[in-house]
Parts: C-alpha cells; sequence; structure tokens
C-alpha cells in the first residue's frame, strides 16, 4: 500500500490501487395486517419509492413511481450516479451487483436509500441493473423504530414480487417495532464489522475534514457484510451520535462517481484522487488522535461497542 507515515489511513492514488416533504407524500402509520392498532404494537409505514431501470423498448430511466410522490424533489441528489456500477459488472449476468447508497434528502429530515441489483432481462435478454430507491424519514431510524435493514427488506420483497412493474405503483410498505422492542434506540452491534479504533478514526476523519472522502477497506467481505457494515456506521455516527448526514455507498463505485461520496465501503484499494483515504477496519489502534470537542459524540460511538 502507500508510503503513508501511517499504513491504517493512507492517501489512495493510481499506485496504492489493490487489483421538508409535500403534504401529498407524508407517510402514513398503518396497524400490521390482523393486529388491531393500540399501544405497544408493532406496525407498518408506507414510504415513497421509485424504480430506475430499463423500460421495453426506452432504455434506462424512471420506470415505475408511487402515487405519492414527485421524485423531481430527490432526484437531483442522484443525477450522474444513479447507477455507479463498473461496466463489466453490469454486462456480466453471472457478476453479482448488490449494493446500497444514501444521501441526505432535505431539511424535512429524510433520507434516500437506494438498493442497486439486478434488473430483470431487457426485451433481447440482455442482463440490466436497477436502483430501487425509497424516501426514509430520519425520526423513526433515530428512534430505533424503524430500520435500514426493514425499509431493504420491504424494497426486496417488493422487487421479488412485481419483478417488471412500470408507470404508478403504491407506497412501500415497512415494518415499525414496537417501543418494546427497540431496545433504546438506534444503537445498531457493529463490533463484529469494524473495530472502535476504526470508527473512531472515522469520527475524526468526517468530522475534522468536511471535505474529506474515506475509503473503508474490509478485506474479504461478501456484498452482505459491507452493505450491514454501512448501515450500521449511518444508524451510529448520524442517527445516534447525530453526526450530519453525508452521502455513502457500501461498495467502490466507478471512478467518475466517486467523488459524489464521502464514505464508501469496499473489499479492496480503488485508484481515486487524493482527497480519499484509506482506513482499515480491522485496526486495533485509532490513526487520527480524537477531537476533545467532540468528546459526546464518541462516547455515542462508544456506547455501540458496549463500552
Amino acid at each position: 500500500m502507500s508510503s503513508s507515515p501511517n499504513p491504517s489511513l493512507s492517501p489512495l492514488s493510481a499506485v496504492d490501487a489493490l487489483p421538508g416533504l409535500p403534504a401529498q407524500t407524508q407517510p402514513v402509520l398503518l396497524a400490521a395486517p390482523g393486529v388491531s392498532p393500540g399501544v405497544g404494537e408493532a406496525s407498518e409505514i408506507g414510504l415513497e419509492h421509485w424504480i430506475y431501470g430499463v423500460s421495453p423498448d426506452k432504455g434506462y430511466g424512471t420506470r415505475a413511481v408511487s402515487s405519492g410522490l414527485n421524485p423531481q424533489l430527490y432526484i437531483r441528489h442522484l443525477a450522474g450516479h444513479f447507477t455507479p456500477v463498473r461496466v463489466e459488472k453490469t454486462t456480466s449476468g453471472s457478476t453479482v451487483i448488490d449494493a446500497r447508497m444514501i444521501h441526505p434528502a432535505n431539511a424535512a429530515g429524510e433520507l434516500i436509500l437506494s438498493i442497486l441489483g439486478r434488473g430483470a432481462a431487457d426485451e433481447y435478454n440482455r442482463p440490466t441493473i436497477q436502483n430501487h430507491t425509497v424516501i426514509v424519514p430520519q425520526s423513526l431510524l433515530r428512534s430505533g423504530r424503524l430500520t435500514l435493514a426493514s425499509v431493504e427488506k420491504a424494497a426486496v420483497d417488493y422487487d421479488r414480487l412485481h419483478p417488471t412493474i412500470c408507470g404508478t405503483m403504491e407506497p412501500l410498505f415497512a415494518r415499525i417495532q414496537a417501543p418494546s422492542e427497540t431496545l433504546g434506540g438506534a444503537v445498531p452491534v457493529i463490533r463484529r464489522l469494524m473495530t472502535k479504533a476504526a470508527m473512531d478514526t472515522l469520527v475524526t476523519r468526517i468530522l475534522g475534514d468536511p471535505h474529506g472522502r474515506t475509503l473503508v477497506l474490509c478485506r474479504g467481505a461478501t456484498n452482505e457484510a459491507r452493505n450491514e457494515l454501512l448501515y450500521a456506521i449511518v444508524e451510529t455516527l448520524c442517527l445516534d451520535a447525530e453526526v450530519p448526514l453525508f452521502p455513502c455507498i457500501s461498495d467502490a463505485p466507478t471512478l467518475s462517481a466517486m467523488n459524489h461520496f464521502r464514505l464508501a465501503t469496499a473489499s479492496r484499494g480503488v485508484r481515486a484522487d487524493a482527497s480519499w483515504m484509506l482506513l482499515d477496519a480491522s485496526i486495533e489502534k485509532a490513526a487520527l488522535p480524537t477531537l476533545r470537542s467532540k468528546a459526546l459524540i464518541y462516547a455515542r460511538v462508544a456506547s455501540a461497542y458496549g463500552l
């Protein structure tokens, strides 16, 4: 890797490369099927969503939109990187595409969760890629009653039932937990995915350099593990420790899309410019000193590790 003085946090370069919502879109809480709404009961929330993918005889574009959503309010956050996946992944039908993107949405306290995966084959039976994007209220995530994993499950289930849907679609219904299930808020179990030293370093990096970008290196990690780690980082830092939300992705994007993100998780290093630093998720000692003025944030990170 790099000749940087600290190998756990090093610049990425060619040398280092390794092989507020409108009223009509407000979600509505619904009782779970067969369960009367009441105190302590689990329920569902309707979330607005859209699907970007291939439509017959039209090619790539916005394929389906939920009835209560004006996608133009959100599309600008993803402009230029709806599918930031390398060409070889797109054209080879046997190559797994399984990544997640998260973006801050607007002053209304929402985030945009994009689920990147395979779409249905086009009219010529060629492999395609799909982006299923969901608008998620941060308040429910912060309370612990809604998780990014539960939103993902709802989207994946919907795709399985409606693989070729086009036009208008119903809202996406995701399960929210009863208060008794939340166990004190959005504190995910992340110790098996990233060391506390690496998390402390990431906090320092994000808060200490507002223009800095970080690639968290997860050597040999599966797509599923990197997706889970991305959720854990966002839920720990942005929802529990109240670090401002930033654009992030659970796989190394294309070079042209790299600078749309402040954080990426990947199983290997990538070619990037000098604004990117490499952070090994398995380091045992923090690579950067903590910021004294942010002691509360480090303390909340420690609580996610049971300390």
